[in-house]
């Protein structure tokens, strides 16, 4: 679902870049590109101190440019810093982030060893962030932004604001070279003032096409790269009109431009053209940058005029191509996220200006997942582009399909009722129905959830909308998948929806707070000759904001749901461990319980692997369960899991095994130590035949693997008996122990400690 605050964040970055690109425009100086940058800066990155490090002329040095301040401290530093060119040799920062591709953060300067402690100690660096300017292959420098002195202090950039930086970045390198381009068109201008035979020297040698004409317009002079892009010689252009020779249009009405010469002579003054379309002679045509000014003699009269421009054509390609990136989805060439904001953000004000009416809807496939578990990536890649041909096909141009991420998808059905948007919507899910995905002789079907929206007069806003289709999918997939699901304010179940939304930022609180418990219950080995020590499952509780014990079924599914099952399955293990080591020699062993989204996430597998290898206890008392459910969802991963852990020592034990439809097939590619049966069948097992089998098949198909078992819910005596009797190893429930806190269990021997029943 969409967090309406982040949403707002990056339209208002998004605004602040668009801004400064219009800045940038009009920058013809360096002072001009950090005057641009300055308040996106400052106002969007939060950092106040603003330089460019740039490559110059003189090899082995960089020039620093630092924007000004009103502070007069780093006034003055400014004006040192603006004169001196600054060695590279010797200077590990320096050398490092003239070759680095990608955003290099120094994160206390003063400790970082990279940097040069005399210049440090002598201008106060605190945080320095530097950001590579590139385009198209060339390296022109960086942008540095940071803190600076002890009231700043160290403050490192987060994820959203380094890409912001690298946006900012592009943008910047652009004008920059635009801005060194009118730096080689005044040293050509300066020239003009220069004996002839100099000039032209100069003028053969830059790689910018120059001509110049005399003060009726015909042309004087030609350079090698005016000959190039004009198709034109020296000695073919030589004494006519330069119109005749130079054609241009506008960019884009793409008809012809006014007198560029007469212009400039009649003005007085240099003009600017940003972009305008040059005549090949021969070979199409190039779009450039042109400038035009007027020569003047020594006592200051108009003698003609000296064209300066260069081809910008590819520049002006690469940055359509990246507009286009901006908006589009690379893999299926759907709009993007952003498009389709843009989308509803178009239809919003059409139905709060002119009344119109259209509906959003949410689309999430149903068992993508499968595809990409089952054939890898490749095969979900091209999954993905198939299904988004297919949505698209009998939608009418002035609907909007957009894949948002992963196998979500938006659509805007414009101008629709909702009778209208829900028979789309169902020829759609038919579509999907009647087609099979086949990848190298496999075949799979896959289906699609829709939540709809009505977009009218009466929609509060962009992001609402997003929330109310978002939640609409979440209980169409609940439902059963393949269903269609309409958003009323009145909805029972959306108001469920949010009921489990509102949990979200009490567990965060939890998590911050260190509001987490941990409880634990007793596994008594039946086996009267089983090696005594403490045995139990570690359970979690969780502390209100007022002191009071919370159930995990009342958090529980908002944490699975919005993923927040890693973060606390760390808190979990850090904590449990934490115990643990001072108590393990009274310890045969606990059990830690994992989530599938653990299982699935590589950085919790570091992780934990990171966490046993610098705790000083042996890694066989611990067992960590896995569910079935989760295990055969995330077979691979899955697996994985289970192989490296078992290899560290721990044991893996499969909770609720017998749960599944096929626990004995899968059980074969799970090399667990432990079955735990599921206690739906050990609850019954005294009265139910079929209960019976079902807990004596899974003892004996366990012990023919060598795992052990352990039956759950074992809450009488008599469950207890026929447990016994059955050769199950282990016994939890009521009739064995309580879940209690952790600081009471090695209090009560009786419930806890293994022995004899």
């Amino acid at each position: 679902m969409t967090d309406l605050p982040i949403v707002q964040d990056a339209q208002r970055q998004t605004k602040a870049l668009l801004q400064l690109c219009k800045r940038l425009e009009h920058a013809w100086t360096l002072a001009d590109i950090l005057g641009a940058m300055a308040p996106v800066v400052e106002q969007e990155l939060g950092y106040a101190h603003l330089w460019l490090a740039l490559i110059g002329d003189r090899p082995g040095y960089v020039t620093i440019l630092r924007q000004e301040t009103s502070d007069a401290h780093y006034r003055n530093l400014h004006a040192v810093a603006e004169t001196l060119d600054i060695p590279i040799a010797g200077d590990r920062m320096l050398e490092e982030i003239l070759v680095a591709d990608h955003v290099v953060v120094v994160e206390d300067a003063r400790t970082d060893p990279r940097t040069n402690k005399e210049v440090v100690a002598q201008l106060h660096n605190r945080t320095i962030i530097n950001v590579p300017l590139l385009l198209a292959g060339a390296r022109l420098g960086v942008v540095g932004m940071g803190t600076f002195g002890d009231a700043e202090g160290v403050r490192p950039p987060q994820p959203w604001q380094l890409d912001v930086m690298q946006a900012l970045a592009g943008h910047v390198a652009v004008a920059l070279d635009r801005v060194r381009f009118l730096e080689t068109q005044k040293r050509a201008e300066d020239a003009l003032h220069q004996e002839k035979e100099r000039l032209q020297v100069t003028l053969h040698a830059i790689s910018d096409a120059v001509i110049s004409t005399n003060a009726q317009g015909l042309v004087l002079y030609l350079n090698p790269a005016a000959e190039q892009l004009s198709g034109w010689t020296q000695a073919q252009a030589q004494g006519l009109p330069y119109q005749q020779v130079f054609r241009w249009q506008g960019p884009a009405e793409h008809r012809p431009v006014a007198d560029l010469v007469a212009q400039a002579l009649a003005e007085v003054r240099t003009l600017r053209y940003p972009q305008l379309t040059l005549e090949h002679r021969v070979a199409g045509s190039f779009l450039v940058e042109a400038a035009v000014s007027p020569i003047r003699d020594v006592a200051g009269a108009v003698q003609g005029a000296v064209l300066v421009f260069r081809d910008v054509t590819e520049q002006r390609r690469l940055s359509q191509e990246m507009a286009y990136q901006a908006m589009h989805d690379e893999l299926t060439g759907l709009g993007n996220r952003r498009a389709f904001e843009a989308a509803l953000n178009q239809c919003f004000a059409q139905a709060r200006d002119q009344g119109h009416s259209h509906v959003v809807c949410y689309l999430d496939l149903d068992d993508f997942k499968v595809v990409n578990d089952t054939c890898g990536h490749a095969a979900g890649d091209e999954l993905l582009r198939q299904i988004a041909r297919l949505l698209g096909q009998g939608l009418r141009p002035q609907d909007h399909l957009c894949r948002l991420g992963g196998d979500e998808f938006g659509m805007v059905l414009s101008g629709q009722r909702l009778s209208q948007a829900l028979a789309v919507a169902e020829r759609l899910q038919q579509r999907l129905a009647a087609e099979r995905f086949v990848w190298q002789g496999q075949s799979f079907g896959v289906g699609v959830s829709i939540g709809m929206v009505m977009l009218d007069a009466r929609s509060e806003s962009v992001g609402a909308l997003l929330q109310a289709a978002d939640s609409a999918c979440y209980v169409a997939k609940d439902a059963g998948r393949g269903r269609i699901h309409v958003y009323t304010n009145d909805d029972p179940a959306l108001a469920q929806r949010y009921g489990v939304m509102e949990w979200v930022s009490r567990i965060e609180n939890a998590l911050r707070e260190d509001r987490f418990v941990l409880y634990a219950q007793p596994i008594v080995p039946i086996d009267q000759t089983a090696e005594r020590g403490l045995y139990c499952e570690f359970l979690l509780r969780m502390r209100d904001g007022q002191g009071g014990l919370v159930l995990p079924g009342q958090f529980m599914p908002a944490v699975e749901r919005y993923h927040l099952a890693a973060r606390v399955d760390r808190w979990v293990l850090s904590h449990a461990l934490a115990w643990m080591v001072p108590h393990q020699d009274q310890i045969g062993q606990c059990s830690i319980n994992l989530s599938g989204q653990s299982l699935g996430d590589p950085m919790f597998m570091t992780y934990v692997l990171d966490t046993l290898a610098a705790t000083p206890m042996p890694c066989h008392k611990l067992c960590f369960e896995i569910t079935e459910t989760a295990a055969i969802s995330n077979l691979h991963t899955a697996k994985h899991f289970i192989d490296t852990l078992r290899q560290m020592g721990c044991q893996l034990s499969l909770d609720d095994f017998g749960s599944g439809l096929s626990s004995f097939a899968y059980l074969r590619n799970l090399a667990v130590d432990v079955l735990k049966i599921d206690g739906q069948f050990v609850r019954d097992v005294v009265a139910d035949p079929v209960s019976l089998a079902m807990v004596k098949s899974i003892h004996e198909i366990g012990c023919l693997m060598g795992k052990e078992t352990v039956a759950e819910f074992a809450e009488t005596p008599a469950i207890l008996d026929v447990l016994r009797g059955l050769g199950v190893h282990y016994a939890q429930g009521y009739a064995v122990g309580y879940p209690m806190p952790l600081e009471q269990l090695l209090q009560s021997p009786a419930q806890a400690m293994a022995g004899p029943l």
